[in-house]
């Protein structure tokens, strides 16, 4: 099956069902799927935000009149991207589905990844499954006043919370500083080098290097840290449910720092929110 987005037809942005099927992508290419121009045209009928139209176009998601809609991007579980069995070249070919949120949250999931874990085992022909790829190492306080911070890109500060990157670094390495803490601020590198490369993805930098926590908001960089055993303050929202830490508590040197069940919990909500693509462009996620 094809997966590029050539598939679908899709541009970025929101796109409005008006077919019978469940089948994601436009009309014109089996889909149920046309892209709205204007926030007019919303009706009742489900709505699929994919990826972000950072330009003139722009509907923030808390304009939209209902919850009936999907927001389509990366995955909450990146492993998901990196090469393994059930997807050896690394493509991009696993996505986060979530309805009504950009994020997976209590409303919008189960804990349950019965359905992902058969979709690995019949893309890796059994060889791998959501615990063989996704290895959660237990949260703990390192002794170490390093702090990461892990920013968004800059059209995410500016769309959905009208700030800046600057504005956002200087701030909280501020607090950081304030607060006894020595500020670092990871410099993502290009998704290329991620896949070639495991040192440079956040999961295996953090098992490498030693920091007390996390500081992240609108990043999948909090769910990396969570997975890696470092505790992870959020200042805004995020994908990790009930595990972030507010920064008013880590001021005190006090962490959220879960233990392994309530980990995999979280875990089984990532993934009842994770499809592949092929499940999407046949309609099965709808089943």
């Amino acid at each position: 099956m094809d997966l590029s987005k050539s598939a679908h037809g899709m541009e970025w942005g929101w796109h409005q069902r008006y077919a019978d099927n469940w089948r994601i992508g436009l009309r014109s290419h089996g889909g149920c799927l046309e892209r709205i121009q204007d926030q007019s045209d919303i009706t009742g009928e489900m709505l699929v935000k994919f990826g972000n139209n950072f330009n003139s176009g722009w509907i923030h998601p808390d304009n939209i009149p209902h919850r009936n809609w999907y927001f389509w991007d990366n995955p909450e579980l990146p492993q998901l991207l990196n090469p393994n069995p059930a997807n050896p070249a690394g493509n991009k070919d696993f996505v986060r589905f979530t309805r009504g949120s950009l994020f997976t949250e209590t409303f919008n999931s189960e804990s349950n990844s019965a359905r992902l874990d058969r979709v690995l085992r019949d893309l890796s022909s059994g060889q791998t499954s959501l615990e063989e790829l996704i290895r959660p190492v237990p949260v703990r306080v390192q002794n170490t006043r390093r702090v990461l911070l892990c920013p968004s890109s800059p059209n995410c500060f500016r769309y959905y919370y009208k700030d800046t990157i600057t504005s956002w670094l200087s701030r909280w390495s501020h607090w950081a500083s304030q607060n006894g803490y020595e500020p670092v601020v990871r410099r993502k590198p290009a998704r290329p080098e991620r896949v070639k490369n495991p040192r440079s993805r956040l999961y295996e930098h953090l098992l490498l290097e030693d920091y007390a926590f996390t500081i992240s908001q609108h990043s999948v960089a909090a769910v990396e840290s969570i997975l890696a055993g470092v505790p992870a303050v959020t200042t805004g929202p995020h994908p990790i449910g009930p595990l972030y830490t507010p920064p008013e508590w880590a001021a005190t040197g006090d962490f959220v720092t879960p233990e392994s069940d309530l980990v995999w919990n979280w875990i089984g909500r990532l993934a009842y929110n994770t499809y592949h693509k092929s499940e999407l462009f046949t309609g099965a996620w709808h089943q």
